[in-house]
């Protein structure tokens, strides 16, 4: 017999208390007033989507989201954390350009693999993140809700398409943004990246 299908949301977190244009990898950065407002209206999209398990990065910004979005009991896990930026983690882009030409260009040679000093490779964190994702839907039955980080979505995006990390910049993951994944016969399937779909259905009161 056939299993029933299964479907994962991966979010990403809301909008950070952190601005534009800043390099942000394990670095704990709460919510803004902003994201949080948001995260209301992901709330009432996802009401109706039969969540049975919700699991999230341990970085603050993602278990605020994921206790805003949905009220069932959350489990922490640190393999959802985001990419660990090493010394580049809250710079700006600029300011890294400025400091680490040389590791710049060097980690734009080999996206995949390069590691930032004190941190890991884009490579490494995809390894934890699929593993991870693997052992959930082992332990559990029915939907998952997923709240992670956008380094993390691209990985898993990247392993299920099979694809380049490079590849995945194709598409925006903006804050608050769904991939949906499926299980179909014990396979794993890519449905929507980066869907905001949901915020243009919010009816007028």
């Amino acid at each position: 017999m056939q299993a029933d299908l299964r479907n994962i949301f991966v979010v990403r977190h809301l909008h950070p208390q952190i601005p534009d244009g800043i390099c942000l990898g394990k670095k704990n950065v709460p919510l803004s007033s902003e994201g949080r407002k948001e995260g209301k209206i992901l709330a009432d999209y996802l009401l109706n989507k039969n969540i049975n398990n919700v699991y999230s990065s341990p970085l603050i910004r993602a278990r605020e989201t994921a206790s805003i979005i949905c009220d069932k009991k959350l489990n922490i896990r640190e393999n959802f954390a985001e990419l660990n930026m090493g010394i580049w983690d809250g710079l700006s882009f600029d300011e890294i350009k400025k400091k680490f030409p040389k590791e710049y260009i060097e980690r734009g040679n080999d996206f995949e693999n390069y590691i930032i000093e004190g941190g890991e490779s884009l490579s490494m964190c995809k390894k934890r993140a699929m593993s991870e994702l693997d052992t959930i839907i082992r332990e559990t039955d029915g939907n998952i809700l997923v709240v992670t980080h956008a380094g993390v979505i691209r990985t898993i995006v990247s392993s299920i398409a099979k694809t380049r990390m490079t590849d995945t910049f194709e598409y925006k993951i903006d804050y608050g943004s769904i991939t949906l994944l499926s299980i179909d016969d014990n396979k794993l399937n890519l449905i929507k990246i980066g869907d905001l779909e949901y915020k243009n259905n919010i009816r007028e009161d």
